[in-house]
């Protein structure tokens, strides 16, 4: 069996790793359903988001305390790097203004610099060679 002060020993650090990964106020906690399972739920403020309650939310479950915590922690030890998030996100928004421009009928003179800056981003992403840092080796 494992206690509260094992719990609360075991989830401290993941609001700090999280933070790590380029997460904003993340809050992390251990729901035990009566009946049903045990969570460790996880949250943090959407990317660029100006609002408090606009969160992004993950939750994870195992078969016992453990197994939650295993796969929790795994799940934070995947995510990109808070330089990788950032480029990801800023390469979603340049897509999506490409998108918008070809919709709109926008002129090819001013689409293809922003077609090669994409293609030089989608590059250098597929072939950065990331370094291991403390941080980053969690």
């Amino acid at each position: 069996m494992t206690t509260i002060d094992e719990i609360y020993a075991a989830i401290n650090p993941l609001p700090s790793l999280l933070t790590a990964k380029g997460k904003v106020k993340p809050e992390v906690s251990v729901v035990i359903n009566a009946n049903a399972n045990l969570a460790i739920t996880m949250n943090w403020v959407k990317p660029y988001s100006h609002n408090e309650w606009e969160r992004e939310y993950k939750q994870f479950s195992g078969k016992d305390f453990a197994a939650a915590l295993e796969t929790a922690t795994a799940f934070v030890k995947e995510l990109p790097s808070a330089e990788q998030a950032k480029l990801h996100n800023f390469m979603g928004k340049l897509g999506s203004i490409i998108d918008a421009a070809k919709d709109d009928g926008i002129a090819v003179d001013y689409l293809n610099p922003l077609l090669d800056t994409m293609k030089r981003l989608s590059e250098n992403v597929l072939t950065y060679k990331h370094k291991p840092t403390r941080a980053s080796a969690l």
